[in-house]
């Protein structure tokens, strides 16, 4: 909004609707929002603020005053699959990688890694899959590789740990 006062200024309470300014502290809702002159200037915005206020300074009210702006949020469920990857089949390591998908009982391939891992460890952070060192059927790995399960894909840009490794707890 600041960017472009007299542009913009007229969405700031419709945006403003959708913030639960009952949820943050008195400090910040008094000091920084409800000082600030855009929000002064505007009725409706001030009326969003002395909803947050009276909903902080009257607790045995709060169960009148339910609604959008009072709800905490619910964490949102990320992707919840299992994930078979690599391993050792008919006297080879593979690098095939399969999906089993618990709301409908399915396994199905995926993308598979760059190379045949037996032994490999992984890991899941910023839900992406790591795939970390292994053993090819030849020699042991310090490779690794993530997976991101939304878009089917490897990427190999990870850089390689410092000494190879095989049936590793990551």
């Amino acid at each position: 909004i600041s960017c472009d006062v007299q542009q913009r200024k007229h969405y700031l309470p419709k945006i403003l609707e959708h913030v639960r300014f009952p949820l943050m502290t008195a400090r910040f809702l008094v000091n920084t929002v409800g000082s600030d002159p855009l929000i002064r200037a505007d009725q409706t915005c001030r009326d969003l603020i002395d909803e947050a206020k009276d909903y902080l300074l009257l607790p045995q009210e709060r169960s009148s005053m339910q609604g959008p702006r009072t709800r905490r949020r619910k964490p949102i469920k990320t992707c919840e699959v299992l994930l078979a990857v690599g391993g050792w089949c008919s006297g080879d390591a593979i690098a095939s990688v399969e999906m089993y998908d618990p709301s409908n009982n399915e396994w199905r391939t995926v993308a598979p890694m760059s190379k045949r891992r037996c032994g490999v460890g992984v890991a899941v952070l910023n839900n992406l899959l790591y795939a970390v060192g292994g053993h090819d059927g030849v020699s042991y790995l310090n490779s690794v590789e993530r997976f991101d399960v939304q878009t089917n894909q490897w990427n190999h840009e990870v850089a390689p740990t410092s000494s190879c490794r095989t049936c590793s707890n990551i």
